[in-house]
């Protein structure tokens, strides 16, 4: 059975455009930040969007590293405990989490003008609704997921009818194996030894390039181009995703 586990680890990651490859690039490229330098991006991309002057640059700052600081020592919390936390505690945490954001919203009040903490507010709105969104596609098939992220690209990529089949085959490749992975990990029932896992990043980053490769040799010039772009671009919204939200 642990040979089955290993070899599907090995086996999956082959599709590079899709969500759960793009979102493991984003933690990769992100994790190369040390919190203050994506607590400095952070307050850059508030600074232009709510045209913060530099009193409220210094006091949204100070919150960030008041965030980082919280984040860091739960991430070592969570490091050092040895069991899966209880309902209670996870309920109590739940509340914690509760508590936190409305003192950090009511500080960010007072920080801003009106118009800013509107602003302020619609970004968390926006941001919110991106998660929500995320949510019911997960709750798709994968043949659903997999229509619909074709649907995607044959728009924004205007593919014809012979690279609709090819791209298709490539989400259809990728979803029978998320499929004997996830089955894999519950037949093994213990989680992966981090041989396993140093084995699999190395074997998604090989099938990565092997993937850029066939949807280059699928895509014309200009379609390959828009391709990158929308790479890019989704991992740029996966890091956002991916900060604590103020």
């Amino acid at each position: 059975m642990k040979k089955l586990f290993i070899a599907a680890l090995l086996f999956v990651g082959i599709v590079t455009f899709a969500q759960d490859i793009n979102q493991k690039t984003a933690r990769d490229q992100r994790e190369k930040l040390t919190p203050e330098q994506r607590n400095e991006k952070h307050l850059q991309k508030l600074t232009s969007e709510l045209t913060l002057d530099k009193k409220q640059q210094e006091q949204v700052k100070q919150l960030l590293a008041e965030r980082s600081a919280k984040a860091e020592k739960f991430r070592d919390a969570k490091k050092d405990s040895k069991v899966k936390p209880t309902a209670e505690e996870r309920e109590a945490f739940k509340k914690q989490m509760k508590a936190e954001k409305a003192a950090n919203d009511a500080k960010m009040k007072a920080i801003l003008n009106a118009d800013q903490y509107t602003k302020w507010t619609a970004l968390k709105k926006e941001h919110e609704g991106d998660h929500k969104h995320k949510g019911k596609r997960e709750m798709k098939s994968p043949q659903e997921r997999d229509q619909a992220h074709l649907q995607k690209l044959t728009t924004e990529l205007n593919l014809n009818a012979d690279q609709q089949k090819q791209v298709g085959e490539l989400l259809a490749d990728r979803s029978t194996k998320m499929a004997m992975l996830k089955k894999s990990r519950k037949e093994a029932g213990t989680p992966p030894t981090d041989a396993e896992k140093d084995a699999m990043k190395k074997q998604m980053k090989e099938d990565r390039k092997a993937t850029d490769a066939k949807m280059k040799a699928i895509l014309t010039s200009d379609q390959y181009k828009k391709w990158g772009v929308i790479q890019k671009d989704h991992q740029n919204k996966m890091k956002d995703h991916e900060k604590d939200k103020m």
